[in-house]
Formats: C-alpha cells, sequence, structure tokens
C-alpha cells in the first residue's frame, strides 16, 4: 500500500520525528555534549538553568540539521536499500514539512544558545554550518573526505559542553572535538563496509571510501584512526587532571578498540565488520561517560 505525503501536515506522531532527527544519532550527540558539560563543571561550577538550555540549544540544533540532511538527500536515501524506507523517501511526510521542520529548529536552536555565551552560540552554528553545508551539500557527493569534515560537526556538541563552562575554546575544547573526529571513521566507514551498504553507495552514486578507493585502504583507515583515538585517550587525562587509577578504563577501551580494527584489518570478515561498528557504536558514549566519573572520582577520593 502506497501511504500519500499530506503537503499541508503540521503534526506527525513522535515515531517519525524519530526517524527524522535519527533519533539514535542525536541522542549520542547530545550526551557528549551534556557529559562534556558535566566534566568540565564539576564540580562548583554546574547550574542546572544553563544545563537546560545547553541541553534544548544542542536537541534542536542537532534534529534541525538531521532534518536539512534528510531533505537533502531525500532522492539517494531513496536509492540505498538502508535508508529507503525512511520517513521521507517512504512518502510518510512531505518534503515541504522536513524543510521548513529543519530550519525552524535549526533557528530556534542557535537563538537559544546565545543565551548560554556567545563562544557557545558560535560552536552549535559552526555544527550546524559544518553538517548541512559543507559536509551535505557541498561534499558528500563529490569526495570521501566529506567524512572528515561531517566528523568535525559531530565533534562540535561536545566542544559546545566544554564552552558553555569556559566560554573559550581551550585544549580540552579541541580535544574533545579530536576525539570525536577520529570516532566517525570508526563508526561510519565499519557500516559502510558492509556488502549491501557498498552496493547501496555504488548505486546512489556516493563516494564513500571502499566506493572512491578500496575496502583495503578503507579497513587501514579504520585502523588508523583507532590508534589514533587511543592515543587521545591517554593524552586527555593529562590537562584534565584525572587520577592514574581512574583513567585505567580509558587506557582499555583504547586497547580494545584498537585490538578489534587490527583484527579485522589483518584477517577481515563480514562478522568482525559488523561486530567493529557495534562496539564503535557504544564506545563514544561510554567513553564521555567514563571521563565524568574519572573527574568525580579524582575530586572526592584523591
Amino acid at each position: 500500500m502506497t501511504l500519500k505525503t499530506n503537503q499541508n501536515q503540521l503534526l506527525i506522531p513522535w515515531e517519525l520525528y524519530s526517524e527524522l532527527i535519527k533519533g539514535k544519532q542525536t541522542f549520542l550527540l547530545l550526551f557528549t555534549g551534556i557529559f562534556a558539560y558535566l566534566i568540565s563543571g564539576y564540580p562548583d561550577k554546574l547550574d542546572f538553568g544553563i544545563l537546560l538550555l545547553l541541553l534544548a540549544s544542542l536537541f534542536l540544533a542537532v534534529s534541525g540539521s538531521t532534518m536539512l540532511n534528510m531533505y537533502w538527500d531525500r532522492d539517494i536515501d531513496a536509492i540505498m536499500e538502508r535508508t529507503k524506507d525512511r520517513a521521507l523517501p517512504s512518502g510518510k511526510v512531505s518534503p515541504a514539512f522536513v524543510l521548513w521542520h529543519g530550519i525552524i529548529f535549526s533557528t530556534i536552536g542557535v537563538g537559544i544558545a546565545y543565551f548560554i555565551n556567545i563562544v557557545t552560540m558560535i560552536v552549535i552554528f559552526a555544527g550546524l554550518f559544518f553538517d548541512v553545508v559543507i559536509y551535505t551539500m557541498l561534499l558528500k557527493r563529490r569526495t570521501k573526505w566529506s567524512i572528515i569534515f561531517g566528523g568535525i560537526s559531530g565533534g562540535l556538541p561536545a566542544m559546545a559542553g566544554r564552552t558553555t563552562i569556559t566560554a573559550v575554546v581551550d585544549e580540552i575544547a579541541i580535544l574533545f572535538l579530536l576525539i570525536i573526529l577520529l570516532w566517525i571513521p570508526l563508526h561510519i566507514l565499519s557500516l559502510a563496509l558492509l556488502p549491501a551498504n557498498i552496493e547501496g553507495y555504488g548505486k546512489a552514486k556516493v563516494p564513500m571510501w571502499p566506493i572512491a578507493s578500496s575496502v583495503e585502504q578503507t579497513r587501514f583507515v579504520i585502523t588508523v584512526a583507532a590508534l589514533l583515538n587511543g592515543v587521545l585517550l591517554v593524552y586527555i587525562a593529562y590537562p584534565l587532571k584525572i587520577h592514574i587509577i581512574t583513567r585505567i578504563p580509558l587506557y582499555l577501551m583504547g586497547f580494545a578498540m584498537t585490538y578489534h580494527s587490527i583484527r579485522n584489518f589483518i584477517n577481515p570478515s563480514h562478522e568482525k565488520t559488523f561486530k567493529l561498528f557495534k562496539f564503535a557504536s557504544i564506545f563514544m558514549g561510554i567513553t564521555y561517560l567514563w571521563l565524568f566519573i574519572a573527574v568525580v572520582m579524582t575530586n572526592k577520593f584523591f
């Protein structure tokens, strides 16, 4: 049965909103932003009112940018097997609905950040600009390197969490961004390596790394990103001044990600690739959660 869209629709079920904003992805970006704020402000600089402003700003800005991406990519989403049943290409919502909600959400999200501080507002706007304009509109259909700029946009919510406390872009803010930037190849490219997705990107003529270069080079990029991410996890403990004992789980997480990446590089299989993708999916959330726990433990016990 074909579902007809209502061009004048104003509201849709929450399930469709969740599809349009990629609920799990949006939650992860909010998670990194909120925990970057908690890590930076603990114990005496946290403000519940400011936290709510940050949460609202990030949720609306990230959701809005995701909807704008959905609008722009609706043609290639309709081609790819993995994305053809999404709300927009399947006809559950109209393009106009997605476009206007994306614009409104994004505008309000950036506007709310003004009441936090100007630096945070600029960082959140930059995340929106990198994601929608540079990554999606300018580069995604032209070059495999587009994921770098997508990674920058993915790291800016965490940077915003830091600047909400500091009102400046300092070393830790940059490290928060870099951890996510180096995580992006682990997450996106391991998913892109699955056979159905390679076929889908080929049909849609999107130059994702396995299409533009080779599967072998893609595995190499994933492995290098894992190694560099592990180095960053070791290094960030120093400016955060967390105790050596609390650093051990960070080292273990970095080692585990690197181990799985090298293992799949040396002796690849679709099963290992999928396991790497699933592990990468939870890796970033665990990293930011543990960094906060480590800060709390250091302040309480050491």
